[in-house]
């Protein structure tokens, strides 16, 4: 065999990587050194098996695979060639038997990683992954992902003890993570095909109305809010109501979205269930309880801070826990501290909404005060961010709640009484 004569010097490839610009440069019987736009600099090997097309096989990074070495190596799978083997091929088979060994913890492992993440909203992101670490990883976990059958999903989803709705939900994450595992060509029907609620659980129960507080249970809940619940989660919940946000987006919303020159909160599209941000008037009063939790943030750059040691630790300067504010008023029904009915957080906003429209006013500016899009031809010719129609609303609305906080009864004022 003839001696082979070598191109390349380290010296060189340094160079090269050091100056950044894309090269691929031969160093002889197949062996060739690129370096890509992003910087990354690689040995490939190029052959061709018995006069076919040419292959290329990826030996390895550089500097990690030294020259020296990375000569080695193509003269090993030279010598391969040589006697008919194709390590490209070999190589891609060996990586497809791996993947379709893999257990659903593997497979849950890269649905993570490949889909759960932005755009997708937080909250999305947040319950898919606890039906994963919660339900689907240890129930199906060392499963083989072919080898699960529609009997595994339903037993799983019957075993779990959940409501209704969370099993809905739970059913949802399991045919997308399948979905997942079909698109990567691991099995050829997702198992969760044909399964229903129905069929395991019955039909849907009745969904429970929201709640429209009345003046009386606003009242009992608002005066002493402070004492009941603390300060901070008594501010937060003035502002919930006044604002008609949902209490996701005040948990998370961030002082350089609060602009008090010109009397404006921004809450961003990450922040907001539809992805699509909005502009929040704040009307005197609000400003007013903005301010009180800005004394009592400090130098955080959050609205509403974390506040245990543990949470702090583990994400820095971050917000509270989403679902903060709730715990607190559930903890104060429990031992027996709020005498009205229980209430979620979404029925903050069908309580705004029912109050203003009792004040007449108009049904569309109770619809933008709750951030719901117009209807309509008005919805593409109206295209004013404050509204003056809505900020006049929303003060009268927060003048209701102040009146509640301070234990009067509240005096009838419509809209237009106001004009």
């Amino acid at each position: 065999m003839p001696k082979q004569t070598h191109k390349l010097e380290d010296l060189q490839i340094r160079r090269w990587v050091a100056k950044g610009e894309p090269v691929a440069i031969s160093d002889g019987d197949g062996l060739t050194f690129t370096l890509s736009a992003g910087g990354t600099a690689s040995w490939i090997l190029r052959y061709r098996v018995g006069g076919g097309r040419r292959k290329e096989l990826t030996l390895g990074n550089y500097p990690d695979l030294a020259l020296a070495a990375a000569r080695k190596l193509a003269r090993t799978h030279r010598a391969a060639i040589d006697s008919g083997a194709d390590p490209a091929t070999e190589k891609r088979t060996e990586r497809a038997r791996a993947v379709s060994a893999w257990t659903i913890k593997d497979l849950a492992d890269d649905f993570e990683e490949k889909v759960l993440k932005p755009p997708l909203a937080d909250g999305t992101i947040y319950y898919r992954k606890w039906d994963l670490v919660n339900i689907v990883r240890p129930k199906l976990g060392p499963l083989e992902v072919r080898k699960v059958a529609p009997a595994d999903i339903v037993h799983m989803i019957e075993k779990s003890g959940r409501s209704w709705t969370v099993c809905k939900r739970l059913l949802t994450t399991t045919t997308q993570l399948f979905a997942h595992a079909c698109g990567k060509r691991m099995i050829d029907v997702n198992p969760c095909v044909g399964i229903t609620l129905k069929a395991l659980m019955g039909p849907r129960p009745p969904v429970k109305p929201r709640v429209m507080l009345t003046e009386d249970e606003m009242r009992t809940l608002l005066v002493g809010i402070d004492d009941t619940i603390g300060r901070e989660n008594g501010l937060a919940l003035r502002i919930l109501f006044a604002t008609c946000v949902r209490s996701i987006e005040l948990a998370k919303a961030r002082w350089e979205h609060v602009d008090f020159e010109r009397n404006t909160w921004v809450v961003p599209d990450q922040s907001v269930k539809t992805r699509a941000g909005f502009l929040v008037p704040i009307t005197p009063t609000v400003r007013h309880w903005f301010e009180c939790l800005k004394a009592i943030a400090g130098d955080s750059e959050w609205v509403l801070p974390a506040r245990t040691a543990l949470r702090r630790k583990k994400h820095g300067d971050t917000h509270v826990g989403n679902t903060t504010l709730w715990a607190s008023i559930d903890r104060a029904f429990t031992r027996g501290g709020l005498d009205i009915r229980r209430f979620t957080p979404h029925d903050t906003r069908s309580t705004a909404k029912g109050h203003m429209r009792n004040m007449k006013i108009p049904n569309e500016i109770t619809e933008l005060a709750l951030n719901h899009k117009l209807k309509g031809m008005e919805r593409i010719y109206d295209v004013r961010e404050d509204i003056p129609e809505r900020r006049e609303a929303l003060e009268l609305w927060a003048a209701f709640i102040v009146a509640c906080a301070a234990g009067r009864p509240w005096n009838v004022v419509s809209i237009n009484a106001t004009a």
